[in-house]
C-alpha cells in the first residue's frame, strides 16, 4: 500500500497450508496500515509470539522491534520492545532461537559499522537485557543483517554487503565454534532462582543480567576458561570459574552460582557507672579487630551511656570504655566469624570509679563495697543490705558507733564506707577492691587458687596502663602485730614480683601490709571466731593511688645535681 504522500508502506500476510503446495487465501495482520511499514516478521519457536519492524507512531527513532501475542487464535495489539532494545536508529530483521535470544540488525547501538547483528533476552515479562554485539567475524564495517540458526542453535546464515561478496547483499553460512553455557544465579539457602541479578565476565567486558528464571546465557569459545561473578542486592558477590576444555562445539553446559544474602553485623550497649548503676556519659568507647580492618572512630558516649558500632564479617573485636577516675571496662571475643546471618551483639560495661568524692556521696545513690563492715554492721552485697552482725538480720535502729539503719538501709549522714559525710577534709578517697588471694596461715607464698584472681589484676593494669595501684594485704589477728605487719608487707610483695615478672613496671606498684589493723569482721584480739572468719582477714586488696601522666618528672627525682658543683682538688694523687 501507499500512504497519502504516494510512499510504498510494507506489509505483512499470512496465510494457511492446505497442504499438497496450496495455500489459503494471504489475510493481512490487523495492525498493517498504509500510514507506516510493517516488515521483518519472526515466529518464537512456540508460535505464540510474532515479532518484526515497524516505524509506526509512537516509537523512539526509524525502524522499531514490537512483538504482538496470539490471543485465541487472533494476534493482539503490538506492544514496543521498549529503549533498552530500540533506539534513534533502525531495529529491523528479528530472530528468535530455540534457546530463546532475540536477534536483531541495528544501527543505533553501538557497533562496528552500518547495520550490526546484536541479540538480547527477556528477563523478566516486557523487560530486555542490554543488547550484545556478536562481534567479528559476524559484523563487519559494513551492513550484517538477517541472521538465523537453525533448532539446534549450531549453524545458520546471515546476510552482508561486506568487500568480497558476489554482488550488494550476499548470504553467508556460518558454524558456531563455541560451548552455550547457562549461567544460573540462586539463593543459596532457599535455593529460588535470583531475577535481573548481574553476571561480571572476567574473560571480556560484558555484564550479563538474569532472566526470571534466574538464568543468563553467554557462548564460550572452546577449550577456554572464564569466571563469572554473580552480584544481586542484599547478596554477598560470589565468583565461579567455568571451562570448555574437551568439550563438544555446541554441547550446552550449566554453572551454577549461589549467593547468600549479605548478613549485617552491629554491636551495641550501655556503658554504667558501677558505682551508682547510672548510665554514664562521655565515656570514650574504642573497638579494636584482628582482622587487619581499619580502627572505627572511637565514640563518646552521651547522657544515656549508649554506643554502636558497625562490624565486619568474619572478624573478631574487643570493645573497651574509659573514663578518667574510672577503671577501664572491656569485651573481648565478640566475633562474627561463622556467622551468616544478619547479628547484633550487645555488651554492656561497667566502669568501677577507682576514687569516691566524699563531699557527693549519699547512701542513696553510691552502693557500698562489698565485702565493707565495721564493728557492729557489714554490707551484704547479694541482699544490698547492711547486716546485723550480732544476730545476722538487717540491721534496723542507731547503733552505739552513732550509725543509724532502717531495716538494713544506712540513713543519711554517712558515706557507704562507714565515713561521716561531713568529714570532707580529704574529699577525694582510693576505692579498695577485694582480690580474692588468700594465704596459708603465717606464708607469704602466692597458692594456686589465687592465680586467676592476679590474672584479673594483670589484665586491669594492661587495660589502664596509666594507673598506679597499691597493693594492700591484711593478716588475720592471731600473732603479734608487729609480726603480722611483716608478715603482710611480705605477702604484698609477693603480688607485685608476680606482676613485674608479667612485665607492669614496678613503679606502678605500691605493696603496702596493713598487718591486722584492718578486718573485714569482728575477729580481732582475744575474740574467738571461726577458722573461716580468720581466713577471709588473710586477704589481699587493691586501690588506684596516683597515675604515670600525674607525676611531674622534674618532682619526681629524689636528688638534683646542682648547677655549680664546689670542686676539692687532691694534689697527692698521682692520676
Amino acid at each position: 500500500g501507499t500512504d497519502d504522500e504516494g510512499v510504498m508502506r510494507l506489509k505483512v500476510y499470512y496465510a494457511e497450508s492446505l497442504g499438497e503446495g496450496r495455500w489459503s487465501e494471504a489475510q493481512s495482520l490487523p495492525f498493517n496500515s498504509d500510514e507506516y511499514s510493517v516488515a521483518h516478521p519472526a515466529l518464537s519457536p512456540d508460535g505464540e509470539r510474532l515479532y518484526f519492524a515497524s516505524d509506526m507512531p509512537g516509537g523512539f527513532g526509524g525502524m522499531d522491534l514490537y512483538v504482538s501475542e496470539k490471543e485465541h487464535g487472533r494476534w493482539g495489539p503490538p506492544l514496543n520492545l521498549g529503549p533498552e532494545v530500540n533506539t534513534e536508529g533502525h531495529e529491523i530483521f528479528p530472530f528468535v532461537a530455540a534457546d530463546g535470544r532475540l536477534y536483531f540488525a541495528s544501527d543505533g547501538h553501538i557497533g562496528l559499522g552500518g547495520l550490526d547483528i546484536f541479540y538480547t533476552k527477556e528477563i523478566s515479562p516486557g523487560v530486555y537485557a542490554t543488547p550484545e554485539n556478536l562481534g567479528y567475524p559476524i559484523n563487519t564495517f559494513a551492513d550484517d543483517f538477517s541472521i538465523v540458526f537453525n533448532e539446534e542453535g549450531t549453524c545458520g546464515f546471515f546476510a552482508s554487503d561486506r568487500a568480497g561478496g558476489a554482488g550488494g547483499d550476499d548470504l553467508y553460512s556460518f558454524k558456531k565454534l563455541s560451548v552455550p553455557v547457562e549461567i544460573l544465579v540462586f539463593d543459596a539457602n532457599t535455593q529460588e532462582p535470583l531475577a535481573e541479578a548481574k553476571v561480571q565476565l572476567g574473560c571480556k567486558s560484558l555484564t550479563l543480567t538474569t532472566d526470571a528464571e534466574g538464568r543468563a546465557f553467554y557462548d564460550m569459545k572452546v577449550n577456554s576458561c572464564c569466571v563469572f561473578t554473580a552480584s544481586f542486592p542484599d547478596y554477598d558477590d560470589n565468583a565461579l570459574e567455568a571451562c570448555t576444555n574437551n568439550l563438544i562445539p555446541g554441547t550446552p553446559t550449566t554453572l551454577k552460582i549461589p549467593l547468600t544474602r549479605t548478613a549485617e553485623f552491629e554491636l551495641e550497649g550501655i556503658v554504667f557507672d558501677d558505682g551508682t548503676g547510672l548510665p554514664l556519659e562521655n565515656v570514650v568507647v574504642t573497638l579494636e579487630n584482628d582482622c587487619g580492618q581499619p580502627l572505627a572512630e572511637p565514640i563518646t558516649t552521651p547522657s544515656s551511656g549508649r554506643y554502636y558500632f558497625k562490624l565486619d564479617r568474619e572478624c573478631c573485636y574487643k570493645v573497651k570504655a574509659e573514663k578518667q577516675g574510672y577503671l577501664a571496662a572491656w569485651q573481648e571475643n565478640i566475633c562474627t566469624r561463622g556467622v551468616e546471618e544478619t547479628t547484633t551483639f550487645r555488651a554492656n560495661l561497667h566502669l568501677q570509679p577507682h576514687t569516691i568524692d566524699l563531699s557527693q556521696v549519699t547512701p542513696e545513690n553510691v552502693p557500698p563495697i562489698g565485702g565493707e563492715g565495721n564493728e557492729y554492721t557489714y554490707y551484704d552485697p547479694v541482699t544490698q543490705l547492711w547486716i546485723n552482725k550480732a544476730d545476722g538480720t538487717p540491721a534496723d535502729g542507731e547503733f552505739p558507733d552513732g550509725r543509724k539503719y532502717v531495716k538494713g538501709v544506712l540513713q543519711d549522714g554517712f558515706a557507704p564506707g562507714g565515713v561521716a559525710l561531713s568529714d570532707t577534709s580529704s574529699a577525694k578517697q582510693p576505692l579498695p577492691y577485694l582480690l580474692h588471694i588468700y594465704y596459708d596461715f603465717d606464708e607469704a607464698s602466692i597458692r594456686e587458687d589465687a592465680i586467676p584472681e592476679l590474672e584479673k589484676l594483670y589484665k586491669t593494669m594492661i587495660e589502664n596502663p596509666d594507673i598506679i595501684v597499691e597493693i594492700g594485704s591484711h593478716t588475720d589477728a592471731r600473732g603479734g602485730s608487729y609480726y603480722n605487719l611483716r608478715l603482710s608487707q611480705r605477702r604484698a610483695e609477693s603480688v607485685v614480683r608476680w606482676l613485674t615478672k608479667r612485665g607492669i613496671p614496678r613503679n606502678r606498684l605500691v605493696p603496702r601490709g596493713y598487718g591486722e589493723t584492718v578486718p573485714v569482721n569482728n575477729c580481732v584480739n582475744n575474740v574467738p571466731c571461726s577458722e573461716r572468719d580468720h581466713q577471709l582477714n588473710r586477704r589481699t586488696e587493691f586501690k588506684v593511688v596516683g597515675c604515670i601522666s600525674c607525676i611531674d618528672p622534674a618532682k619526681a627525682l629524689i636528688s638534683r645535681q646542682p648547677e655549680e658543683v664546689k670542686v676539692d682538688e687532691c694534689k697527692a694523687c698521682p692520676f
